[in-house]
């Protein structure tokens, strides 16, 4: 009998063990996988060699938009007329320059695979490439005015738009052999903007100017700010009232998207990060450097469009499933703990454990690395609600 107790306590010790390597493991793995997720790049540089006179002018604006962008000319003598023309402003004009082919983006959406290759005029992508990326300011012009003209320039710029029309061709291509709705058409389309890797070296270099569109689909990498205008760009050509989410003292950048309720900080619009695969209205909880979103951002319409998202609960509820998974997996390992466990037990407790940690790593954003892979296992949202459905045993 003596000897019948010691091996069940040796076989409860052992099982325990068991039990304790898995939380180990997933413990740990959260932890990488938070790292990861604290890396989603949130710091934009905006910067440009200015001639000395501008850049003085710019700088006592106080800005770090004002220092990489702004050209202040005073309203005044031979001056009024390029003032009020904007005769210093991003532009294209075509010009020639080497045969360009834009690399073609392979990514996943609802577990299917597919490939966009955008097809953009050699002249067009180097008469973007050397445009000035300075606008001229009017004398008392507001910057929240100067702002929104700034960004206009690059999103509605008229030479870019059958390079629009060419990647939205494409899109809808998966739209119809997919039969997708209009909320995971939205999800597509900014599903494939965030599949474009984000540019590493120029965010740690510092040396980063806005791209028009055309450049970051021909570069196939840009910051926030260039994925930002160009998945506006593309959801505003599809019909989205979509907007611009300029946080200007974190520097960074994000779209919005017109939804039920008041949006995110009441701006009408629902937040939609572009760095990396994200879910609308998940707004990301760190970013490169510590950093946080807490500025009210400027919002800058794009567009005409009137459709709206409209399944902001169903995020919701992943993300529920999502933030209760630790407290579950947590209740479920003390209880474990102090239990006589069979060998069965500990193989069901394990698996529950394993789906927790599924849901701390895969229904959150994730970051993708310099060369276009995804360093996570994000699920769409469609996916998510089926596995939430079949495994979310704490729901």
């Amino acid at each position: 009998m003596e000897w019948y107790e010691a091996e069940e306590r040796a076989s409860r010790r052992k099982r325990s063990v068991l039990i304790g390597l898995t939380v180990l493991v997933a413990v740990v793995g959260a932890s990488v996988w938070m790292a990861a997720v604290s890396g989603v790049p949130g710091a934009w540089k905006r910067s440009a060699t200015l001639p000395a006179a501008v850049s003085r002018a710019a700088q006592q604006l106080g800005s770090e938009v004002g220092t990489s962008a702004r050209a202040l000319i005073p309203a005044a003598g031979s001056l009024a007329h390029a003032v009020r023309t904007r005769d210093t402003r991003p532009h294209i004009v075509p010009a020639e320059g080497k045969l360009v082919h834009a690399k073609p983006l392979r990514f996943a959406f609802n577990g299917t695979a597919y490939t966009i290759t955008p097809h953009v005029a050699s002249n067009v992508y180097w008469g973007a490439k050397t445009s000035t990326r300075l606008l001229t300011q009017f004398e008392g012009e507001s910057d929240d005015s100067w702002v929104r003209a700034y960004y206009h320039a690059f999103a509605d710029d008229p030479e870019q738009r059958p390079a629009i029309d060419d990647v939205c061709v494409q899109l809808r291509a998966i739209k119809a052999g997919a039969h997708l709705g209009q909320d995971q058409y939205l999800e597509l389309i900014a599903k494939y903007v965030q599949s474009i890797p984000y540019d590493w070296a120029v965010y740690k270099a510092g040396t980063g100017a806005q791209r028009f569109p055309v450049e970051t689909l021909v570069d196939c990498t840009g910051l926030c700010g260039d994925k930002s205008v160009l998945l506006a760009d593309l959801l505003s050509h599809e019909g989205y009232a979509v907007a611009l989410l300029d946080f200007g003292p974190e520097k960074h950048m994000a779209v919005g998207v017109l939804g039920p309720g008041k949006g995110y900080g009441s701006t009408g619009y629902l937040f939609l990060e572009t760095t990396s695969p994200c879910y609308v209205t998940d707004v990301p909880t760190e970013y490169t450097g510590g950093m946080h979103l807490k500025s009210a951002p400027r919002v800058i319409p794009i567009g005409s469009g009137t459709l709206e998202y409209s399944a902001a609960d169903q995020i919701a509820r992943i993300i529920t499933a999502r933030e209760s998974a630790q407290k579950a997996a947590d209740r479920l390992y003390n209880s474990a703990k102090s239990s006589d466990l069979t060998d069965a037990d500990v193989t069901a407790i394990n698996r529950k454990l394993a789906q927790a940690f599924k849901a701390e790593t895969s229904l959150r954003s994730n970051v993708i690395d310099q060369n276009g892979r995804s360093l996570g296992t994000f699920m769409d949202r469609s996916v998510a609600e089926q596995w939430i459905t079949r495994n979310a045993w704490w729901m």
